[in-house]
């Protein structure tokens, strides 16, 4: 717009001072007499714990302490959202182990190489168990059982209510499996947390400086959890070195830090290594996808019929409730389905803990609905632009509402759709092609297309607050918690915009506790729409 910022390209605010080395992360946060914690972690992926000796680990250099799950006595940790109440996370093994990188015990000592010695000299006695890592596998009769009081591996599910076939009918009905595979979601800056003790002199009795998208769900979830007064501890998320889903809710290495300073009355922090962070953080995606397409004799789509496995992984945890969640929600895409029946069990394995990446639930079912489109093309004879054509949401249809609820406020697919295909010069990629095809070349030409609709922003409402000081500027103060994602000049290009203050009088204040009375953070691009 005329005379406006917005719009218009402007200097990032935040960058300098990264540019400069100038940033804080957490393992920067410097306390006198800070101690450092290290974590047994199981080799096994399903084993029961008949026994942890400590008694070595315990005399080595700097060890302050060795802790099991007796010692610290914690509840289960769910993370972000509860799935299962019987399948929690112990935050340090009870009685068994369910993946490699279960956390057994933990190490503190004066320095972090010596708590990583000490590790290395604690025995822990595994009596091997079977596992399984398939989620498919995991729901088959016989398989062995995370959680014996569950009496299977189904952590979770839900099925449409018996009625009408939506493949009744239908002139051709496409068929395919889909695996989305489970991604390793690796930041440049893996998990970390420094828990300090101790009156703050501004009414605090444990400060909290952690790498998180959420410092207000954690510090909800924490008090919870530990049972503190929430009005007594101060989350600080610092500079934050990426997240994308991972980094969402309180970990159960948080919750054993916490304690262990609590226990110890003194400073204790914990730095993810990055093989720590490959076994151990929590992994995205992990569907097999079942999917059945009704198409008539014109190539329209008339019915759809969804059946999801989900992996959550050792644990219960939201990793597993994605396709409950955002996949079914967004079950039909851009396209117009008269009829859908989705179901959708979760299982539980031996592996890594699902969580959120990217998207967290919607790209996969982005991923199952065109590859079924593909291969309806392929098997119609159908050019594949032309049946995503034939079964698009029209432009005159909105607003519109989903056969699971979803409200769609606007779009004109169609008109997208044509852009892309224009810019990409599709017409003549196709008689390329061909021409390669005909001619025997070597060297082949793939000609991928996709469509979706994108759910961002969620629902609720979040924190956002401006004060314009006695200098003439002006601070922000916002719920959300930018890593990278230039929340920072956003935020400072609308209330420059609006007030008329320049952007550099402008400060920005985020992701602490003490100083922001609430928020939601940040995930599922939502900060700049809320």
């Amino acid at each position: 717009m005329a005379g406006s910022l917005l719009g218009n390209r402007v200097p990032r605010v935040e960058d300098p001072l990264l540019l400069r080395g100038g940033g804080t992360y957490v393992a920067d946060v410097a306390v006198p007499g800070l101690l450092h914690l290290v974590f047994v972690r199981s080799t096994a992926a399903h084993a029961r714990v008949l026994g942890v000796d400590v008694e070595e680990a315990r005399r080595m250099p700097g060890v302050v302490a060795v802790l099991t799950a007796d010692d610290l006595d914690l509840p289960a940790v769910h993370g972000f959202m509860v799935l299962n109440e019987k399948a929690g996370r112990p935050p340090l093994a009870r009685g068994k182990v369910r993946f490699v990188g279960d956390a057994v015990a933990a190490v503190v000592a004066t320095s972090a190489a010596e708590a990583a010695d000490a590790a290395e000299a604690v025995v822990v006695d595994y009596e091997p168990l079977p596992a399984v890592a398939d989620p498919e596998a995991a729901l088959a009769g016989g398989a062995p059982l995370q959680f014996e009081e569950i009496g299977s591996n189904l952590a979770a599910g839900a099925r449409d209510a018996a009625g009408e076939d939506p493949l009744e009918g239908a002139d051709r009905v496409v068929r395919v499996r889909v695996v989305n595979q489970r991604v390793a979601v690796v930041p440049m800056e893996p998990a970390a947390i420094t828990a300090v003790p101790g009156d703050d002199g501004n009414g605090h009795d444990l400060t909290v400086w952690v790498s998180t998208q959420m410092p207000h769900g954690l510090h909800a979830q924490l008090c919870r959890t530990l049972g503190l007064d929430r009005d007594r501890v101060r989350v600080v998320a610092p500079h934050v070195g990426g997240a994308f889903g991972a980094k969402a809710g309180l970990a159960a290495e948080h919750a054993v830090v916490v304690a262990a300073a609590i226990r110890l009355g003194r400073p204790v922090a914990w730095a993810e290594t990055r093989s720590e962070n490959l076994v151990a953080t929590p992994h995205g995606r992990g569907q097999v996808d079942y999917v059945e397409m009704g198409f008539d004799a014109d190539g329209r789509i008339s019915g759809l019929r969804c059946r999801v496995v989900s992996d959550a992984g050792a644990y219960a945890g939201f990793g597993g409730a994605l396709a409950l969640g955002p996949t079914r929600m967004m079950a039909t895409g851009v396209y117009r389905v008269p009829r859908l029946a989705f179901d959708v069990a979760v299982a539980l394995t031996n592996t890594t803990p699902m969580g959120a990446f990217r998207g967290a639930g919607r790209p996969e079912a982005a991923e199952y609905l065109e590859r079924v489109m593909d291969v309806a093309a392929a098997e119609l004879g159908v050019d594949p632009v032309e049946l995503r054509r034939r079964n698009l949401l029209g432009a005159d249809e909105f607003p519109f509402t989903t056969l699971t609820g979803t409200r769609y406020d606007s779009g004109d697919y169609a008109r997208a759709l044509d852009a892309a295909v224009d810019a990409a010069g599709y017409v003549e990629l196709r008689a390329e092609q061909a021409r390669r095809r005909e001619s025997g070349e070597r060297w082949l030409l793939g000609i991928g297309v996709a469509v979706y609709v994108e759910v961002t922003g969620g629902s609720g409402s979040e924190y956002g607050a401006v004060e314009v000081d006695a200098d003439g500027g002006a601070t922000i103060r916002v719920g959300t918690s930018g890593h990278g994602q230039g929340h920072a000049t956003s935020f400072a290009m609308i209330v420059a915009d609006r007030l008329g203050i320049p952007l550099e009088k402008i400060r920005f204040v985020q992701s602490d506790t003490a100083a922001v009375p609430r928020g939601g953070g940040t995930g599922g691009s939502r900060s700049l729409q809320l």
